[in-house]
């Protein structure tokens, strides 16, 4: 049975959809290899993406451990997508999804939806995500493949680019939902990305002290 009603999502035009796109499982895949997941994730539609995992030690330092899935590309993220803010899905039309309902990811399937616009899972999104434990190494050797760097690499490049968004207000197309959870995760990231921050706020205050600099310029000739 279809767990689709076309009419309510149309009433919010896929908030859902507008937030991120939805998560896919292995099963929605006819085979898990390097060379079909490459071969799947060069159509387009796809990201590999990450969960956050902080850990406390017993020291009191927290580390974080990046679970990597499989997720619907969103709008003006990269094929690999570990960390960002999420955006719309990119196959989200003015008619709704570019997909046949058979054909899209699990997560979107899961979602009932309710005509007060907040739609509930049939199963825990998290326990569907959880089934890619197996195939960690395989989507790292994806990740090492297309982008040239190991997740770790890929990843901290990631939270700095977060980082220096977050200074510069880069949100278009991003809901206030994705930006409260996004925040929420901003002290245990500082802590873990030390590095990464600090280069984010160079960045941006470089660019600000430039922007600044080029206004001046500007003001001073225009007064001429």
């Amino acid at each position: 049975m279809k767990n689709e009603n076309i009419e309510i999502c149309k009433k919010c035009g896929g908030y859902c959809c507008k937030k991120s796109g939805c998560d896919y499982v292995p099963e929605d895949f006819s085979e898990i290899s390097l060379n079909y997941l490459l071969s799947k994730l060069e159509e387009g539609y796809i990201s590999i993406v990450s969960a956050m995992d902080f850990r406390y030690l017993p020291n009191g330092e927290i580390i974080n451990i990046p679970f990597l899935y499989l997720r619907a590309r969103n709008k003006n993220r990269p094929i690999v997508d570990l960390l960002s803010m999420k955006t719309p899905c990119a196959s989200l039309t003015e008619n709704g999804c570019k997909f046949t309902y058979e054909q899209r990811p699990t997560g979107g399937k899961n979602l009932t939806p309710v005509d007060n616009g907040i739609c509930y899972p049939k199963e825990n999104p998290i326990e569907l995500v959880k089934k890619w434990a197996k195939y960690q190494e395989v989507l790292s050797k994806a990740v090492e493949r297309i982008t040239g760097k190991s997740v770790e690499e890929q990843l901290r490049f990631d939270v700095e680019q977060l980082f220096f968004d977050l200074l510069s207000e880069n949100t278009e197309g991003v809901t206030k939902r994705e930006l409260l959870d996004i925040r929420s995760m901003i002290p245990e990231l500082s802590s873990v990305y030390k590095e990464e921050l600090f280069k984010a706020k160079k960045q941006y205050y470089k660019d600000f002290i430039t922007r600044k600099l080029k206004q001046s310029f500007i003001a001073f000739f225009s007064s001429k």
